[in-house]
C-alpha cells in the first residue's frame, strides 16, 4: 500500500507541477474570457480555524476551474458567501436566502442539528441544498422534496464500520454513549443494538443523555464491562468529558471509539494533550484520488473533516451551472442528475485536467462517469439525495496530529433504495452456494503447503508477518517442515529499524512468529515463472524443492503481498503472477494429477481480478481478500515501529483456523466476509469445490 501511495503522490506532484507551468493554451484561463457567475452560499462552522480550510478548499477549487474551462469561450465563477454556522440565527437566515434571487445553491451544515434547520426553508422552498450532516432523519425528512443533496452516507453506515471495527480487533461486547435528543444521536441509538446482534456481539448498555450534561452517561459506559464503547458525541466539549470520565477508570476502562466528531483541526486545537490517543472512524476522501496529499501539498496543512466532500459540491454545482449553459431551460435539480447519471467513461477524478475533461465531454454531448475528492459520485437512483460510497478514515491521535490506520467502507454502492427503504445489511452482498458438483474424491493420504510472502521492505512487515503467522498454525497443527514450501524475503526479523532483532509478531504483545522458521527460498531468489515451476512441481536449478503432491494430496496455499489489477507482483518491481500465468499452472497442476482438494487463500489488493478467471478446475477453491476492483485493507498498526503488523483478510482467516480448523469452508467465507471490512472477501470455483456447507478446513489444516 504504501508503495501505491508513492506512486499516487508522485503522479499528484507531476500535476501540480503541470498545473503550475507556462503552458498558457492548455492550463491557464483565456484572458478577458466571460464569466457565468454564481453565488454560492456556505453555512459551516468557523472558529478554530475552520474558515482558513474552508477557503482554501474553494481556492484549490478556483484553481482547477480555470483550467478545465481553459478550452472553452466562457467560464464559471462561483461567488461564495461565507456564514459560520455555530453563531448564525438559522432559522432567520435559511428565511432569508429563501428569499434571494441571487442564490444559486446553500452548501453547509456540517453538524445534523443545523443542517435540518436549513433544510426545513430551504428545500421546501426550492433551493439546492449540499449538506455534509449525516443524520438519517434529515435524508428521510427531505429527500422527497428533490432539493437535498447527502454527500456522505448516513450515520447508519457509521455505526456499522464503527461496529464492524469493535469485531476486527477482537471485542465480544460493547456499548455505546450518544445524546439521546440530538439528531445526529439518534440514528446510532436507533441501529446500535440492531448491528450489534447482527455482528454478534454482546450489548453491554446505550448510555444516552440529553442537552448538554453527559458526564454521568460517560461515568456508567467506563464501569458497563464492555470491551469497547462507541461515543458519538454531540459537541466537542463532550469529548473531554468522557476522556476524563474513562481515564479516571483507570486500566480496566473499556476503548473507546468516537464517531466523525472525534476527527478534526479544531477538536485538538480545544482539547490539546487530552486530544491524545483519540480513534474513531469519519468520512473522508478516497485515498485512490490523491486529495488529502494534495491539500497538504497546497497548503501545507491537514485537510479538516468534510474538506472533500466541500470539494466535491462545489465541483457538481460548477458542472450543473455549464450544463444549464448547455441546455437552456433546465433546472439546476435535472443539471444535478444528469452529471450524476453519467456513465459513458470514466472522466478521471477532481484535478483541473480530469475536470477540463469532463467540461469537453459535456460540450460535445457525452454524460462522463463523474468522480470527486471522495470518490465516485454516485447518488441513489430514485431521489438523488445520498451518495452511495463513502470511504471512512480509522484516525487516531498521536503526536499531537492525527493518523489514519486504515480505510474503511460498508459498500454502500448498493444500497439503491437507501433513502426510500431504509438501510439493506451488508449481508445481502454476500454470495450464496448451491451444493457445488458431485466430485468423487480419491482417499486423503497426504498434504503439503505452499506460503508466500511477496514484497520486501520494512514498510510490508505485514506481509511478511502474517505468511509467518500462518507456518507457525500450521506447524501447531501437526506440518513437518519437509510438507511446507515457505518463501519469504527474510529482511524484517533483523532489519535495522526492528527494535526487537530476531523477533516478528503480528499484535500487540503477541508470539514471537520468526521463532524456529525454516526458509526454503528467498524471495529474491525467485521469480514469477520459478513460484509457476515450484506449485506444478517442475524441479530446475533454482527450484529443486517443489510440491510433489498426487491424487491424494490436499494443497494449501497462502498468499500475502500486493496486487494490480490481473497480477499478483512479486517484489513490487517484476510483472508478477498474472490471471494467465496461473491459470496456466492450475491447468498443468490439473493435468498431472498432483493435487486431491486444493485451497487457496490471497491477501493482495485487486486479488479477485486474478481468480476470477481461473475457474472450471475440480477440486479447487479460491479465497481472495478482495474482489478484483477493490484494495485490501492492513490491520493493527504498531506506532512504535511505524508499521501495520497485520492484514485484515488475513488476522480473521488465523483467527478462525486457531484450534477451530473443523470450521466449514461456508462459515469461513461467512466470518471473513462479516470482518474484512473496506473489502468484499470473494469465493472462485466454488461450484466445482463440492458442498461448502459439509466441506472444513479440517482436510488442510490437521495433517
Amino acid at each position: 500500500m504504501k508503495y501505491k501511495l508513492l506512486i499516487l503522490l508522485a503522479a499528484v506532484i507531476s500535476m501540480f507541477v503541470s498545473s503550475c507551468s507556462d503552458n498558457k493554451a492548455t492550463d491557464e484561463p483565456v484572458a478577458d474570457q466571460p464569466a457565468i457567475e454564481k453565488t454560492v452560499v456556505v453555512v459551516l462552522p468557523m472558529e478554530n480555524g475552520l474558515d482558513a480550510h474552508w477557503k482554501q478548499t474553494f481556492t484549490l477549487l478556483e484553481h482547477n476551474i480555470d483550467m478545465a474551462f481553459s478550452l472553452q469561450d466562457k467560464t464559471v465563477k462561483l461567488n461564495i458567501e461565507y456564514y459560520d454556522e455555530s453563531t448564525e440565527n438559522l432559522s432567520e437566515l435559511a428565511d432569508k436566502l429563501a428569499l434571494r434571487d441571487d442564490v444559486y445553491a446553500v452548501i453547509g451544515g456540517l453538524y445534523s442539528t443545523s443542517a435540518k434547520i436549513l433544510a426545513a426553508t430551504l428545500c421546501r422552498a426550492g433551493v439546492t441544498f449540499i449538506t455534509l450532516a449525516t443524520t438519517e432523519e434529515l435524508v428521510r425528512a427531505f429527500a422527497s422534496t428533490g432539493n437535498l443533496w447527502a454527500m456522505t452516507e448516513t450515520d447508519i453506515t457509521q455505526s456499522e464500520v464503527l461496529l464492524s471495527k469493535v469485531v476486527n480487533y477482537g471485542g465480544k461486547s460493547v456499548a455505546l454513549i450518544a445524546n439521546g435528543d440530538d439528531d445526529y444521536g439518534k440514528t446510532f441509538v436507533d441501529w446500535f443494538a440492531f448491528q450489534a446482534n447482527e455482528l454478534g456481539l454482546q450489548v453491554k448498555g446505550l448510555y444516552t443523555y440529553k442537552g448538554a450534561d453527559i458526564s454521568e452517561s460517560a461515568a456508567n459506559a467506563a464501569v458497563s464491562g464492555a470491551d469497547y464503547v462507541i461515543c458519538a458525541p454531540s459537541h466537542i466539549a463532550d469529548i473531554e468529558i468522557v476522556v476524563d470520565k474513562f481515564n479516571a477508570s483507570g486500566a480496566n476502562a473499556p476503548r473507546l471509539l468516537f464517531s466523525d466528531m472525534g476527527y478534526g483541526s479544531d477538536v485538538i486545537g480545544q482539547l490539546g494533550q487530552k486530544a491524545e490517543g483519540i480513534e474513531g472512524v469519519c468520512f473522508g476522501a478516497n485515498p485512490e484520488t490523491g486529495f488529502d496529499v494534495s491539500y497538504r501539498i497546497f497548503f501545507n496543512m491537514d485537510p479538516t473533516v468534510g474538506s472533500a466532500q466541500l470539494y466535491d459540491a462545489g465541483m457538481l454545482l460548477t458542472y450543473a451551472v455549464w450544463y444549464q449553459e448547455l441546455h437552456t431551460g433546465c433546472s439546476t435539480r435535472d443539471a444535478l442528475r444528469a452529471i450524476v447519471d453519467g456513465r459513458d467513461f470514466n472522466m478521471g477524478s477532481w484535478m483541473g485536467e480530469d475536470m477540463r475533461n469532463v467540461i469537453t465531454a459535456l460540450t460535445k454531448g457525452d454524460a462522463p462517469y463523474v468522480r470527486g475528492a471522495s470518490g465516485w459520485l454516485d447518488f441513489d437512483s430514485k431521489v438523488y439525495t445520498n451518495v452511495l460510497s463513502t470511504v471512512y478514515y480509522n484516525y487516531k491521535v498521536y503526536d499531537g496530529h492525527y493518523i489514519i490506520l486504515d480505510y474503511n467502507t460498508a459498500d454502500g454502492g448498493n444500497r439503491t433504495d437507501a433513502t426510500l427503504a431504509g438501510w439493506n445489511w451488508k449481508a445481502t452482498q454476500m454470495q450464496e452456494f448451491g451444493n457445488g458438483a458431485s466430485i468423487s474424491y480419491a482417499p486423503l493420504t497426504g498434504h503439503r503447503a505452499l506460503l508466500i510472502a511477496s514484497s520486501t521492505g520494512w514498510s510490508n512487515y505485514r506481509h511478511q508477518a502474517d505468511v509467518l503467522a500462518m507456518y507457525q498454525l500450521l506447524k501447531e497443527h501437526g506440518y513437518s517442515d519437509d510438507n511446507i514450501i515457505l518463501i519469504v524475503a527474510d529482511d524484517i526479523a533483523n532489519n535495522t529499524q526492528n527494535s526487537e532483532p530476531g523477533v516478528i509478531r503480528v499484535k500487540h504483545g503477541g508470539d514471537n512468529v520468526y521463532d524456529n522458521v525454516q526458509i526454503d527460498y528467498r524471495l529474491n531468489e525467485l521469480n514469477p515463472e520459478d513460484f509457476c515451476n515450484i506449485l506444478t512441481g517442475e524441479k530446475t536449478d533454482k527450484t529443486p524443492i517443489v510440491i510433489d503432491g498426487d491424487e491424494g494430496t490436499n494443497l494449501f496455499l497462502f498468499w500475502s503481498g500486493h496486487g494490480t489489477p490481473g497480477a499478483l507482483c512479486w517484489d513490487e518491481t517484476a510483472k508478477g503472477v498474472t490471471q494467465a500465468m496461473m491459470r496456466d499452472a492450475l491447468i498443468e497442476l490439473y493435468a498431472q494429477k498432483r493435487y486431491r482438494k486444493l485451497a487457496m487463500f490471497v491477501e493482495t489488493c485487486y486479488s479477485g481480478s486474478v481468480f476470477d478467471g481461473c475457474t472450471g478446475f475440480p477440486g479447487m477453491i479460491f479465497y481472495t481478500a478482495a474482489n478484483p476492483n477493490e484494495t485490501s485493507k492492513a490491520d493493527v498498526f504498531n506506532t512504535d515501529l511505524g508499521i501495520w503488523m497485520s492484514n485484515r483478510f488475513t488476522s480473521t482467516l488465523i483467527e478462525n483456523l486457531t484450534n477451530k480448523s473443523v470450521i466449514s469452508m461456508r462459515d469461513l467465507y461467512n466470518r471473513l466476509f462479516i470482518n474484512t471490512v473496506g473489502s468484499h472477501v470473494m469465493v472462485y470455483n466454488a461450484e466445482n469445490y463440492g458442498n461448502l456447507y459439509n466441506s472444513t478446513m479440517d482436510e488442510f489444516i490437521n495433517p
